[in-house]
């Protein structure tokens, strides 16, 4: 009975600790879903990595609708079985309704992408203190981001270009979304930096749009300033939908991308990355759509007992550049199977050899075999 008594309690130990995990946890995530290109590469990483974690996730796109953000929320709080934790963007200043919504329930908040805005955090305080269900929020340094698409392009442009100063346009997302206000703050300060480093008048922004983060309206809009706007060297675009949009108003009227004009984006879709191996784009910054996989090991070690507080209730991961060299080494980063990837090595309760959580773009990238 002895060696039997072992055996069993072996085979439960294995069933334990093994990969495979029971789905005894459920996630609500209410999917911004606009820009598509970006938002189901969210949903994607956060099922792929769910899966690997026993974790069952409720997707509800809301296409950047307050109405349909809310109308999600209230249904998957009142369901019979309601999820164990919310998970959703601030996206249209949706945040602070959903952390009002879940007071009232057992379900627990995370936000990503987009915090609540700073002038809200005053009212509402720090994660878990006036709203104990808000547990806090992971964001990407959209601010380094910004500056990191600006460089780049002035960087470029002023290996290729003569003429001073480097005149820039630049395509942000709307005035008011978190992600929109610190990649227009980290532009703003990237054309600093360079402006010193290549001399006075040496850098113009010649203009700022605030668009809706579309393909459609950034190509309508390009193809408006070029009817009457100056010949700009250097485009600065928020992601790359708009990017995508932009360079075909700017093909249309003459313009050699990578030749006339030095491009920037940002989300790694693949058809940026495409441009970039053309030498069309300079870079496409991005990897923050593997957020919905970081929201997934924090919120399963949350529940099995390690708390991300204990770093800090507020996470801020990097994102990556792809530039010509990094797109030659992964030509396909937009077609990849991203269940390949093996996210149980980034759990504290899965690893425990994580200390500190490493959420950057080049440790996910270290598991991808590389092109030859």
């Amino acid at each position: 009975m002895t060696g039997l008594r072992g055996m069993l309690v072996a085979i439960l130990m294995a069933a334990v600790s093994g990969p495979a995990y029971a789905n005894d946890m459920r996630v609500g995530f209410i999917n911004s879903a606009a820009p598509p290109e970006f938002w189901n590469l969210v949903g994607t990483t956060m099922k792929a990595a769910a899966g690997q974690l026993g974790i069952h996730v409720d997707i509800r796109d809301i296409h950047r609708s307050r109405e349909k953000a809310l109308a999600a929320a209230k249904e998957l709080l009142s369901a019979p079985q309601p999820p164990d934790y919310l998970v959703a963007s601030n996206d249209v200043g949706i945040g602070v309704d959903l952390i009002k919504l879940t007071d009232s329930t057992p379900v627990k908040l995370i936000l990503i992408n987009n915090d609540i805005d700073p002038k809200d955090w005053p009212a509402f305080g720090e994660p878990r203190t006036k709203h104990r269900n808000w547990l806090g929020s992971i964001v990407p340094d959209h601010e380094a981001a910004g500056y990191g698409i600006a460089t780049a392009i002035l960087t470029a442009a002023a290996k290729t270009k003569s003429s001073r100063p480097l005149k820039v346009l630049a395509l942000a997302g709307d005035a008011i979304t978190p992600a929109s206000v610190d990649r227009v703050r980290g532009l703003k300060r990237g054309l600093e930096v360079m402006a010193k480093l290549l001399g006075p008048n040496s850098v113009e922004l010649v203009e700022l749009r605030h668009l809706d983060w579309s393909e459609k309206t950034a190509e309508a809009s390009v193809r408006e300033f070029v009817q009457t706007g100056p010949r700009i060297d250097a485009l600065w675009t928020a992601n790359d939908p708009m990017a995508l949009g932009a360079l075909r108003a700017l093909e249309e009227s003459g313009y050699r991308p990578g030749v006339d004009v030095l491009v920037g984006g940002l989300n790694w879709s693949q058809p940026a990355v495409d441009r970039v191996l053309k030498n069309e784009m300079v870079i496409t910054h991005g990897g923050h759509f593997l957020l919905g996989a970081w929201a997934m090991v924090m919120l399963r070690d949350h529940r099995d007992g390690r708390d991300f507080a204990e770093e800090d209730v507020r996470l801020q991961v990097p994102m990556g550049a792809i530039d010509l060299a990094v797109a030659r080494r992964f030509p396909e980063i937009g077609k990849v199977d991203w269940s390949k990837v093996d996210f149980t090595r980034f759990s504290k309760t899965r690893n425990r050899a994580v200390v500190r959580y490493e959420f950057s773009p080049e440790a996910v990238l270290d598991q991808l075999r590389p092109a030859r």
